[in-house]
């Protein structure tokens, strides 16, 4: 770790508020152990460990060069870590996991692409390589194969002729270092000859690092990925850029203060305009860089909300500016790292702060680095977003259980029957439950079968409406203009109207899950009341939460339509005749607007309706074992179950306490 390390506790305020909820939960729990059956017990544990292993998912992406690699390493404490002056070809996304448990002495795991991923690149050319082909572009689909022919021959060169063997296979390390982590994740530079034969060494071929670190600055466990961008040759990176960015909590998006926005990649903004606002941080690194950087930061503040809004991104989305390179010599304790423009930099932020009449410090270069503010505002999101999360749901699950527990120790005090009231229309306690849960099942696979059916009705309608829009354009430009120069349709309009019915999905879920939920979590109260009768006092079961709609980023997806390359051109050069301009164009919009609708469809809806299915099959299966021990326990020896109730209950009564624990669950979730 770096000589201040302490630098990286700057921004844990943000936290203190969800880990001092985390802890007085999980004191909570341990109270309701007490008083628990060995059923309720085992659930409990799970709910702590669900805690304990809590750990939040910060993304990086941004422009290549504009320093994502560094930014990771300061907030890693190592400074030199991951490579960042290097090539950029490389497809792996590092993740640093931190405070998180490991399996053994793991601390490090190279992970190869499958041997399929490796087909599709070699055979396809990965993503570029099927939309050169969906658009009959000839000459580009001959370059890409150049293109792989050369890499495959690298990959042959490093690793031997049957370098595929590693295919499908992961290298794991009890330790990790520069030169270990260069050798799977950077090619470096083949025309220097001073270059370590082994750096890079597995590049071609490796798909993900993970590196394993504690750093005790942090009071959480975290998930720093660095991804390698979304401009490759073959659109491999933007693909597991995409990937990374599914379930991460926190996007950063990392930017050159010299390019900021005005030349930021349209691949890139069409990825980050799918998150919520919450979501984005923009970190423009490199000011050091900028000659006049006082009155140059507005301006470029000025310019990326500028661009934000033309991008229907929500122009009060979080900009910080700072300089991965301040950050650096304030965390090493080394200002001479920084070159004389850096250090001028430096001090004219320096007096623009205000500090000219203080002595030169560390912390204050770190403060004006802008590290502490990127910390703040990723703890800010992680506690409102991940934390809230996870608390209410563990909160909700803690409050049913000890509602469970108050039923099962109601039923055991219950001698042989003696005052058991069966309300159940002449069926058995478990012809009752079966059915119940039968009934849910049902409804939960109609809803999600409903669900689908209207979402992918809306998704093919605005591929039909868009396709029919681009058509009659086309046909209007060519009526106009005949077949002279060349015409272009944005496909804006067809992710404007694939988002919408996306969100709507999303609405639709909420809004049904919601009231299904409620229906069975009543439904299950009823049958407690029916079983136990008047003896449960205040007794109350609590629908499941309904699952979180993650954002639609397949929507980002780059598609032929987005490549403004010369194939376009010759695409339009070789048709000939209206007819064939109208009827080519149709094929090719919809087959790339449908591979966008698919992406929704298979990575995100059938996600989401999955989860939807789970968490009532999890309630069902939990209430339902509840309520058959409790059936069942009536069936017991009256004086066993008197002797039972005597080893557990306390000095203050089982049900006293109860109601307390519960009666801070709910005050704490208000």
């Amino acid at each position: 770790m770096a000589r201040n390390d302490h630098l990286l506790s700057v921004g844990n305020e943000a936290l203190t508020p969800m880990t001092s909820a985390m802890n007085s939960l999980t004191a909570q729990i341990d109270q309701l152990t007490e008083v628990a059956d060995a059923r309720s017990s085992a659930r409990l544990a799970t709910l702590k460990t669900r805690m304990e292993n809590f750990s939040a998912s910060v993304t990086m992406v941004g422009q290549v060069k504009a320093g994502k690699s560094s930014i990771v390493n300061i907030l890693a404490g190592r400074p030199a870590l991951l490579p960042s002056d290097v090539n950029p070809w490389t497809s792996v996304v590092t993740t640093l996991n931190i405070n998180t448990r490991t399996e053994g002495d793991k601390r490090a795991k190279f992970t190869f692409f499958e041997q399929e991923e490796w087909d599709n690149l070699m055979v396809g050319g990965g993503r570029l390589g099927e939309l050169a082909n969906r658009a009959g572009a000839d000459d580009e689909m001959d370059d890409i194969r150049r293109q792989i022919g050369e890499m495959k021959a690298k990959s042959e060169s490093r690793l031997g002729q049957h370098f595929d063997l590693f295919l499908g296979q992961s290298h794991q390390y009890d330790y990790f270092d520069e030169e270990l982590i260069q050798r799977y994740v950077c090619l470096g530079d083949e025309e220097d000859p001073d270059i370590n034969p082994k750096t890079g060494r597995f590049a071609d071929v490796t798909k993900s690092a993970e590196l394993y670190m504690d750093i005790p600055q942090y009071p959480i466990a975290l998930k720093l990925c660095d991804t390698p961008g979304v401009n490759d040759t073959f659109m491999v990176r933007e693909q597991i850029t995409l990937r990374s960015l599914r379930g991460s909590e926190v996007c950063v998006v990392v930017l050159a203060a010299s390019q900021a926005l005005t030349t930021m990649d349209m691949a890139l903004m069409r990825i980050i305009a799918q998150f919520e606002n919450r979501q984005i941080i923009l970190f423009v690194n490199r000011i050091d860089e900028l000659a006049d950087p006082v009155n140059q930061v507005p301006e470029i503040r000025d310019r990326i909300q500028d661009t934000l809004k033309q991008n229907n991104i929500d122009a009060n989305t979080s900009v910080v500016f700072g300089s991965a390179l301040w950050a650096e010599a304030a965390l090493t304790g080394n200002p001479e790292i920084l070159s004389d423009e850096s250090r001028e930099a430096l001090n004219t932020f320096y007096l623009a702060a205000g500090f000219g009449d203080q002595a030169p410090s560390l912390d204050k270069i770190w403060a004006l680095s802008g590290l502490p503010d990127l910390l703040l505002a990723m703890n800010e999101r992680i506690a409102e977003g991940a934390g809230t999360r996870l608390l209410d749901r563990v909160r909700h699950r803690a409050r049913n259980i000890a509602s469970q527990i108050r039923a099962t120790a109601v039923a055991k005090t219950l001698s042989g029957g003696e005052g058991l009231v069966r309300d159940l229309d002449g069926v058995s306690p478990e012809e009752a439950i079966a059915t119940l849960s039968d009934q849910y099942e049902k409804k939960v696979a109609e809803l999600t079968a409903s669900l689908r059916a209207k979402v992918l009705e809306r998704l093919n309608s605005a591929e039909t409406n868009f396709v029919k829009r681009a058509t009659d354009s086309l046909i209007a430009h060519l009526e106009l203009n005949g077949e002279q120069g060349t015409w272009q349709y944005d496909p804006a309009g067809l992710r404007t109207l694939q988002k919408a019915a996306y969100f709507s999905f999303a609405r639709s879920m909420r809004k049904e899950a919601g009231a299904l939920y409620n229906t069975a979590a009543a439904d299950i109260e009823t049958l407690y009341q029916k079983i136990l009768g008047n003896h449960l006092g205040e007794f109350s079961i609590e629908a499941p939460i309904v699952p979180r709609v993650p954002p639609p980023l397949g929507i980002g997806r780059t598609i032929a339509l987005d490549l403004q390359s010369t194939w376009w051109r010759r695409w339009w050069q070789r048709r000939k005749g209206f007819e064939a301009y109208a009827a080519d164009y149709t094929r090719l919009i919809a087959s790339e607007a449908n591979s966008i609708t698919k992406d929704i469809e298979e990575n995100q809806v059938a996600a989401v309706l999955e989860n939807v299915r789970a968490i009532l099959s999890d309630f069902m299966r939990e209430q339902k074992e509840t309520l058959l021990s409790i059936s069942a326990s009536a069936e017991n020896d009256p004086s066993r179950n008197a002797a039972l109730m005597a080893g557990l209950t306390p000095q203050k009564s089982r049900d006293d306490i109860l109601g307390d624990i519960l009666k801070d669950l709910s005050n704490e979730a208000a």
